[in-house]
């Protein structure tokens, strides 16, 4: 491993530790001191969530567990096995998709739920956390940067 990727490696660590931890404080603090709070556009509306989205599979928390832990190994994996290819966003859209599966996963782990906070109020769609924000968006930059980037030396 290169210089420049061990300075990606730990950049990209950084971010996760980071985002991570910036999930679990917003989350603490919304919940704590604004549940049932409108916001106008979403309100604080704070639930137990023991499933994945849509509450799909909530008798199954230890396979949700597992599945996750996969998941984010695969991810991990995969980062690090390219991260010479990554560009600074790359890094940033990686960290922001590991970090809301650790997240989920650390809160499912030791709570047996996920807790879900965000509810939008000009849509009806489930209620969220911020976690799940940013599985959604890394996830989706990621793919678009894979789908539509032209640069043959990029694979992310």
């Amino acid at each position: 491993m290169s210089n420049f990727s061990i300075k990606k490696a730990v950049i990209f660590i950084f971010s996760t530790l980071f985002l991570s931890l910036s999930s679990f404080l917003l989350r603490n603090f919304l919940v704590t001191n604004y549940n049932n709070y409108d916001f106008g556009l979403f309100k604080i509306d704070y639930i137990k969530n023991s499933g994945a989205a849509f509450s799909l599979f909530s008798t199954h928390t230890s396979a949700l567990a597992v599945i996750s832990a996969a998941i984010l190994f695969g991810a991990i994996l995969y980062i690090f096995t390219n991260l010479d290819k990554f560009k600074k966003t790359d890094i940033f859209f990686a960290a922001l998709l590991c970090s809301g599966i650790v997240c989920n996963l650390v809160e499912r782990v030791s709570d047996g739920y996920v807790t879900d906070y965000l509810r939008l109020k000009f849509v009806a769609f489930p209620i969220f956390n911020i976690s799940d924000l940013f599985i959604c968006a890394g996830a989706f930059m990621i793919i678009c940067n894979i789908l539509f980037n032209s640069d043959d030396k990029k694979t992310v």
